[in-house]
């Protein structure tokens, strides 16, 4: 007989709310967010700029905490934790994707990938060149690992840091518009492959942005506007 017990979400986040300054220059950046994340999902936050939509992944990642609500993280609540434990955290269960790169100019694609698996602590010497190897032959750009950030196209550095989010095998990946400094095409490169490594993977995505591509393709599309959710394709 089939189990009745729902799996737990990856992500839970309860009456969220955010505010910055106080007084006449108190600014509601998030009110009354609920939202439910389940474990492999690809899912789209969309919303013009000033939306809401960065302090929403800060806040759901655990890199700021709301000024009410509670938020939930793989069954942990990140209220209740202090810096160090955050850290820790996002370190083991979280990738992070950026608009512009995030590439450290002067080191090599591989060693973009390989030196935070070191500093991090989480894997040997070893096994961290063996990871970085992998994923980023797993982006389909092992053969240019020793070239710099400037020496590669816009999509290629994308590449590496796709890799760089991917090779601590986080459970949870957060992109803030990962396609928004590339061409329509690259862009579209860069959605198949997220997409691809969510189905083969079953990590989680959590990917804010303002294109239409992955409005259009992604599973679930959730829409912000002026701090409040206003839409979710899954409702």
């Amino acid at each position: 007989m089939a189990s009745s017990i729902k799996a737990l979400p990856a992500i839970l986040l309860i009456d969220i709310f955010k505010s910055y300054g106080v007084g006449d220059n108190k600014v509601d950046a998030l009110r009354n967010i609920n939202l439910e994340i389940n474990k492999g999902e690809f899912l789209a936050l969309c919303g013009p700029s000033g939306s809401g939509k960065s302090t929403l992944l800060n806040i759901l990642s655990g890199i700021d905490k709301p000024t009410a609500g509670s938020t939930l993280f793989l069954d942990k609540a990140l209220n209740d934790l202090n810096e160090n434990q955050l850290s820790i955290i996002r370190s083991k269960h979280l990738g992070f994707i950026f608009q512009f790169f995030n590439l450290i100019p002067v080191l090599s694609a591989f060693d973009n990938v390989c030196y935070p698996l070191i500093l991090n602590g989480n894997y040997t010497k070893k096994t961290a060149k063996e990871q970085a190897l992998h994923y980023l032959d797993s982006v389909g750009i092992s053969t240019l690992r020793d070239r710099k950030p400037g020496q590669l196209s816009g999509g290629q550095q994308q590449r590496v840091a796709i890799a760089r989010a991917l090779a601590n095998n986080p459970q949870v990946v957060v992109a803030d518009e990962p396609t928004g400094n590339l061409d329509l095409a690259t862009g579209e490169a860069i959605l198949d492959l997220l997409m691809k490594i969510n189905q083969d993977t079953g990590t989680t995505f959590i990917i804010s942005t303002h294109s239409t591509q992955l409005k259009d393709r992604a599973r679930r599309v959730i829409e912000i506007e002026d701090g409040e959710l206003v839409r979710d394709s899954a409702k």
